[in-house]
């Protein structure tokens, strides 16, 4: 058996947090890459948030990358220098293929390196994780963590709202008519992140109305409350709006973070989201 005292846990970036943040949670975040102009910049390391969003802004186009599987394995090495065992969670699989580097990495190191898929990103990935370190604490066994970790891990949801359908078009997620129709009439998809997967959701007339739609998707499903993670991609404004809006008995905002390289790439600058998953 092993607690939660002599196990590292290591994110990739999507989490939200730089290296220096995440440390203060006990957290070790290795960096995915953004890729301009064919040049790939450890993301939180070698480009920050406001980079990005401001090269966006002027038009260029990025792209996002797995985790380096050498990154991976220094922080694997390192942390194994003083710690019994390596907890490594990532965003989900269907999103990245960082889960796949990490877990051909982990297999260097044997059982002392776990990799588990959070099925999520941002504030889901932290929430996942979150979850995983309370349950070491309470001790579950390392070897069936995972299967002790899965009904919460299901239960978890994002829900994100773009400000433009420019970048999703640009990144392929949606057509150019159905983008030309979209700016038109102003229309915006709610994009849900349930089961590692980010799907299509309601359709808004307007951001205004699409915070309304997010907070009712969450009510939906969390009617008793919930753990929440907010996230922006340089829109503050927003992210508060959409706060006061789920702000309620039962419901505990945890933090509100930057949204990351990988949502402000695929989803815009000004894309706000809310990540929650149940109370403990």
């Amino acid at each position: 058996m092993r607690t939660a005292s002599s196990v590292a846990f290591v994110v990739d970036s999507t989490l939200g947090l730089s290296p220096e943040e995440g440390l203060r949670y006990g957290i070790h975040v290795v960096p995915q890459q953004v890729v301009w102009k064919d040049k790939a910049y450890r993301d939180l390391v070698e480009i920050s948030p406001e980079e990005v969003l401001a090269l966006l802004e002027k038009g260029e186009r990025l792209s996002t990358s797995q985790v380096a599987p050498e990154d991976l394995r220094a922080t694997y090495e390192a942390l194994l220098r003083t710690h019994e065992r390596v907890l490594s969670v990532h965003v989900s699989g269907h999103l990245s293929g960082t889960v796949a580097t990490a877990s051909a990495v982990a297999r260097e190191y044997g059982e002392r390196v776990k990799v588990l898929d959070s099925w999520s990103l941002n504030g889901g990935l932290w929430l996942v994780l979150e979850e995983a370190r309370r349950l070491l604490w309470q001790g579950v066994p390392w070897e069936s963590l995972e299967e002790a970790l899965s009904p919460y891990r299901e239960r978890v949801r994002g829900y994100v709202l773009p400000k433009t359908l420019a970048y999703l078009h640009r990144s392929g997620r949606i057509s150019g008519l159905q983008s030309l129709v979209g700016s038109v009439l102003r229309i915006l998809p709610v994009l849900e992140v349930k089961g590692g997967r980010v799907l299509p959701g309601p359709r808004v007339r307007g951001f205004t109305e699409g915070l309304r739609k997010v907070a009712e998707l969450f009510r939906r499903d969390f009617p008793g409350g919930a753990l929440v993670h907010l996230a922006h991609a340089g829109n503050l404004e927003g992210v508060s709006a959409l706060g006061k809006q789920v702000r309620a008995e039962g419901v505990e905002i945890l933090a509100t973070l930057p949204a990351g390289a990988a949502v402000s790439v695929h989803a815009g600058p000004g894309t706000v989201a809310l990540f929650a998953g149940p109370r403990r």
